[in-house]
């Protein structure tokens, strides 16, 4: 059995993506936390193909590298939890009649089959109870494949990493930005540079998610295309000017347009499916992922959603669940991309 939901020893989190890696160790005493180190390193291209380490050797150095000389502050164990890329996993919340645990752990992977599109004993599955609603409880199951799981964690002991749990990535990002005691229901929006996460929280509880293949690089694609130019060029405009036309570059709005628009869908689509699955009002939408620096990102959106409801939109604070001695060595816009990794590293203090 392989547990999502166990305590863990203390350990840092790391933070795969398609684009670097994130790695971020807390130190808790006393109810006050330090960050006692953290690193960001981008990836080679090409060394994350599908979600997959496609060069064993590479990834291995750079981790090590990270761990030895990280750009803040020390690491000091090899002990880590590790994100897993919420497309390799599915999470959703389903209902089951009122039972014993001992009656659940029999009834879940049953019920949970008809959710899952594998078969069940080819998929890692835990799941925790949410809560009654009426003669039914609810059920968080989350599931990844074995195959993925079982080759990602040989290439992690081959880096010299004690993995001491993984964690899809939305786990990580709820834990980090919404307070557990919260009624309110927000819809994190987690803009990678490959693929965006849109991760739905129901009075502090995770609902589901959605990936989609919308992120950072496809408007850095639409500027160099609109402009001539070249992909690196294009991210310098792009962090300098944001969602403006300007005198100097007066096309970028215009280019980035068709993505910002198709976002915008894709948002407006999953507050369509919870207002029909739930009865609870969505309040704010939360910005976070490396992309999510693009200036006026919520400026744009929050017009656009305004037909649906009064919705907040805003960026997250990826400090909000941990309590601090001091300033954070990552301001809000810094720490932006590392919700998931400051989300595990949170983790690596329960004990």
């Amino acid at each position: 059995m392989f547990h999502f939901f166990s305590k863990t020893e203390s350990a840092f989190g790391l933070d795969v993506s398609g684009s670097s890696f994130k790695i971020i160790e807390l130190n808790s005493r006393r109810q006050a936390t330090q960050v006692k180190g953290f690193a960001d390193t981008p990836f080679p291209k090409g060394l994350i193909l599908n979600d997959a380490i496609s060069d064993v050797k590479t990834f291995t150095y750079l981790i090590k590298q990270a761990l030895d000389r990280p750009q803040f502050g020390h690491i000091s164990t090899n002990r880590a939890i590790v994100s897993l890329p919420e497309s390799k996993s599915f999470i959703r919340v389903i209902q089951i009649p009122q039972m014993s645990d001992t009656e659940a752990e029999s009834a879940v992977p049953f019920e949970a089959e008809s959710f899952i599109p594998l078969p069940i004993d080819q998929v890692y599955l835990d799941w925790q109870k949410l809560g009654e609603a009426g003669d039914k409880l609810n059920i968080l199951i989350i599931a990844s494949p074995k195959d993925f799981v079982d080759k990602y964690l040989d290439v992690l002991d081959k880096a010299g990493l004690k993995s001491v749990a993984l964690e899809v990535e939305s786990q990580s990002c709820h834990r980090a930005l919404v307070d557990p005691d919260s009624k309110e229901t927000v819809l994190i929006v987690d803009l990678d540079a490959y693929r965006s996460s849109l991760i739905m929280v129901e009075e502090g509880m995770l609902q589901f998610t959605s990936t989609i293949p919308i992120a950072g690089n496809s408007f850095t694609e639409s500027i160099a295309r609109a402009l001539g130019i070249s992909s690196t060029k294009a991210e310098e405009i792009k962090h300098k000017v944001g969602i403006s036309n300007t005198t100097e570059y007066p096309n970028v709005k215009t280019a980035l347009l068709p993505i910002l628009n198709n976002l915008s869908a894709e948002i407006k689509n999953i507050l369509k499916f919870h207002q029909d699955h739930s009865e609870k009002q969505v309040s704010k939408i939360l910005l976070v992922g490396g992309s999510a620096k693009l200036k006026n990102l919520s400026e744009f959106l929050q017009p656009q959603l305004a037909d649906l409801a009064e919705i907040k939109v805003e960026l997250g604070n990826a400090w909000q669940n941990v309590k601090l001695t001091g300033q954070p060595p990552l301001d809000q816009l810094q720490s932006l991309g590392f919700v998931t990794a400051i989300g595990l590293a949170i983790r690596g203090t329960m004990q």
